[in-house]
């Protein structure tokens, strides 16, 4: 079960980078993404009480970046690499 979830959370932080937009995330969708990565934000965040203050578009920012570092494997991200996928995911929260 833990498992489906997580593919399907994989599945949705696709959809938000090939559709460049959190726009078409239903409540749901962003709930799940919440509930699936919720111990790995507990330990990739610096301070997890701040985090969950963030707003929502916030989280879900980190969240896409902490999918992004693992997958293409965090000792071979620069720092400017970092910014760089930050401002394009910025650019996404913002898109309308």
């Amino acid at each position: 079960m833990e498992q489906k979830r997580r593919q399907e959370a994989e599945i949705l932080v696709k959809k938000i980078l090939q559709e460049k937009s959190f726009l078409n995330l239903t409540q749901e969708d962003k709930t799940l993404l919440f509930d699936v990565y919720d111990d790995d934000m507990k330990v990739a965040s610096k301070n997890y009480n701040e985090y969950l203050l963030l707003p929502e578009s916030e989280r879900l920012v980190n969240i896409v970046i902490l999918v992004l570092k693992e997958y293409i494997g965090s000792w071979h991200v620069t720092p400017s690499e970092m910014e760089e996928i930050s401002e394009y995911l910025k650019d996404i929260s913002k898109l309308k």
